[in-house]
């Protein structure tokens, strides 16, 4: 790859829109974080990565890898974060990773066994589990009352959700900057093309469900 630099010194910039707005820039070894979880959209992520980069003294060109979580989660704010980060690839030339969302949950947990959750509206809930590195199943809609017994089958493994569902499953809830760092470290050696980032939606649109469609 052109420009290609050791991972341990890369500067990255890691948007994630499936909840709120978090974003992370990790610039000459040094970290800058900021979040809103009320607000997702261009009106916020934007303003966000502006004032992430004037913090760094940074500028968008000197950024040497993207990334952006994918979903599942909102329709709207993967829309909006996956469109900016592609820009932002198309414009500068620089290669971008993928996480999905249920895997950023998931380092919230201490344990390495983890049913992930998160909140997909109208008491659905995306789902997935992992055994360290290892996805055993993969994201899926399931109802609440569908996600409580999937719980009770795999009762030796940890449980990690979004914010959304930190009081109906109990577990630990949230991705934040730990989470985000983490994630940024494991995926950032994945790079690639942007147009190889797709996101990953798992539930239809509303206007496209059928009468069985979750």
């Amino acid at each position: 790859m052109k420009g290609e630099v050791c991972s341990k010194e890369k500067n990255c910039l890691f948007i994630n829109t499936a909840e709120g707005t978090r974003a992370l820039l990790l610039f000459h070894g040094e970290y800058f974080y900021d979040e809103n979880y009320k607000n997702s959209g261009s009106e916020t992520l934007l303003p966000m990565i502006d004032g992430l980069l004037n913090r760094a003294s940074a500028r968008l060109d000197d950024i040497d890898v993207f990334g952006a979580c994918i979903g599942p989660g909102s329709f709207t704010g993967l829309r909006i974060g996956l469109t900016t980060v592609k820009t932002f690839c198309y414009c500068t030339g620089k290669p971008c990773f993928g996480v999905n969302n249920l895997r950023l949950n998931s380092y919230n947990n201490k344990s390495g066994r983890v049913i992930s959750i998160a909140d997909a509206g109208n008491r659905v809930c995306y789902v997935a589990r992992y055994d360290g590195d290892a996805e055993i199943d993969c994201a899926a809609c399931m109802t609440t009352d569908d996600v409580k017994a999937y719980i009770a089958e795999h009762s030796d493994f940890a449980i990690s959700t979004d914010n959304k569902l930190s009081e109906v499953f109990g577990g630990i809830a949230g991705a934040g900057e730990r989470e985000m760092k983490t994630a940024m470290h494991r995926f950032i050696d994945t790079a690639t093309d942007e147009r190889n980032i797709l996101p990953l939606y798992i539930r239809k649109a509303q206007p496209e469900r059928g009468k069985n469609d979750l």
